[in-house]
């Protein structure tokens, strides 16, 4: 009987490949809100997303210095672009760039660490898809300096499409305004300051603008968790591109039957195009209060391909363990930038498998048993 021994573990996975054929390839930061932790003279934030490369923001010197970008919309992020200064280079070691949906900054996630950039130089970051709103670049310690002549975000919208969208509805109850259901805060723990509402009338509406045309597959409404859980049933869904009568000549989503008291339901619109979503209630004497609209779908015209690539891999990290699982996809998402290919979403369709290949010693060669 031939003798086996170990000679080499491989482990086995299945990646999923998500690639936007027409995906927004530009600087998404471009239209976003800038901020930062303070201005030294005229540097103020917006210099780092003019374009030019003979402008730059500038902080006073202080502790943990931060500059922010609201991309207005929660993109799904590939790269971050950084382009320093040509001179006093050195203000931007060890500065630390995260992608995240909170104003706090260490609540967000790390993208890249920029240990050293000579002067004038652009260093690209792959930030594997993260998702999030906000870009924040900072540098911690005591008596720092943030400057960065140019910052760039690349990458697709992702998440919910309401946040950022315009709002409007037809009256409002005291300071239960439109924007309040777009807030990204369902509004059960504040619900008279987190919710919209309007007066009591006739067929009573609450409309957002997306600003661009959407192909929408589902809206998430949260309903009020107080005394008047019925005002939503009947409630009309509609998608469309129409601001006819107030946008309700648009085409159906969905009927709201009922929706319990601080709950969330989920109606599907099937890839209905539009740029606005509006909600409304037919018939006299109706209050519409909503305390979360959430709206979820891709531009229209984008063409999302997915791929399944079998993998093989000689390691000696145990890829059953989800860290190591994260960092071979950043790792592949590297590579994939380096190579120009940026608009993909890189994930795990199961995981990794280990398989052991044994090596038969009269023949010097190895043979594969699960």
């Amino acid at each position: 009987m031939k003798k086996l021994y170990k000679c080499l573990w491989i482990l086995l996975g299945f990646l999923l490949i998500e690639e936007m054929a027409h995906g927004q390839k530009e600087n998404v930061a471009l239209w976003g809100k800038t901020n930062q932790s303070s201005i030294y003279e005229g540097f103020y934030s917006g210099l780092a997303i003019d374009g030019l490369l003979t402008s730059w923001t500038h902080t006073n010197p202080e502790t943990n210095p931060w500059w922010r970008v609201d991309l207005l919309k929660v993109y799904r992020v590939n790269r971050v672009t950084i382009t320093n200064r040509p001179t006093f280079d050195y203000r931007l070691n060890g500065a630390v760039i995260r992608i995240g949906n909170f104003l706090d900054i260490y609540s967000n996630t790390i993208c890249g660490v920029i240990s050293t950039l000579e002067a004038g130089d652009t260093a690209t970051f792959s930030c594997g898809g993260m998702v999030g709103r906000y870009m924040v670049v900072h540098i911690p310690g005591d008596q720092k300096i943030l400057s960065i002549v140019e910052a760039g975000v690349y990458g697709y919208l992702a998440g919910n499409r309401a946040i950022g969208g315009a709002t409007i509805q037809s009256s409002t109850s005291q300071n239960w305004f439109a924007e309040k259901a777009v807030d990204g805060n369902r509004g059960l723990q504040q619900l008279y300051t987190g919710c919209s509402s309007t007066l009591n009338e006739a067929d009573p509406w609450w409309r957002l603008d997306l600003h661009d045309v959407y192909r929408v597959n589902k809206v998430v409404v949260t309903n009020r968790n107080d005394c008047c859980a019925e005002q939503i049933n009947g409630a009309e869904i509609r998608i469309g591109n129409s601001l006819e009568n107030n946008g309700i000549n648009n085409p159906i989503c969905a009927v709201i039957p009922a929706i319990p008291p601080g709950e969330s339901y989920s109606y599907s619109c099937d890839g209905l195009d539009g740029r606005y979503v509006i909600i409304h209630v037919p018939g006299d004497q109706k209050i519409l209060a909503l305390c979360e609209v959430e709206v979820y779908g891709y531009l229209a015209g984008t063409c999302l391909k997915r791929s399944f690539v079998k993998l093989l891999f000689h390691s000696s990290k145990d890829l059953t363990d989800s860290t190591m699982r994260e960092n071979v996809l950043k790792q592949l998402g590297s590579a994939l930038a380096d190579r120009g290919i940026t608009d993909v979403t890189l994930k795990w369709s199961q995981t990794p498998k280990q398989e052991v290949m044994r090596k038969v010693n009269d023949k010097r060669r190895c043979d594969t048993r699960q």
